[in-house]
């Protein structure tokens, strides 16, 4: 079984970057929720995804009530790096288009420095 890793880094004040790898499903989902989602967060999260192998239904509802828990806090919830098949299976579920995302992690730390 893949495990999920989960390297998280300061990209200034106001932003942090989570690099997430491996597998984020249903076994993997309550490592997710304690090293990311129920931490304080910045006014910026980004989520790296290049390294993620596999996103099942429930990793993308735990992605989802991270930006929801964000945006309640007028906080922002970038993904970046994604690879062919995790956009898949979030155009799958018509997932994808709800989230700001980019290409390079740092199009998305730019994007949040603009704001």
């Amino acid at each position: 079984m893949d495990s999920l890793k989960i390297l998280e880094q300061e990209a200034g004040s106001e932003i942090k970057v989570y690099l997430i790898s491996g597998r984020l499903d249903e076994s993997t989902f309550p490592h997710f929720k304690e090293k990311v989602l129920e931490v304080a967060h910045a006014s910026n999260t980004v989520l790296n995804l290049s390294d993620l192998k596999y996103v099942s239904s429930s990793g993308i509802r735990a992605i989802f009530e991270l930006k929801n828990r964000l945006s309640q806090e007028g906080k922002k919830l970038l993904l970046t790096e994604a690879g062919e098949k995790v956009i898949q299976i979030f155009n799958l579920l018509g997932l994808w288009k709800p989230f700001s995302h980019f290409e390079k992690e740092e199009d998305a730390i730019a994007a949040c420095l603009k704001n």
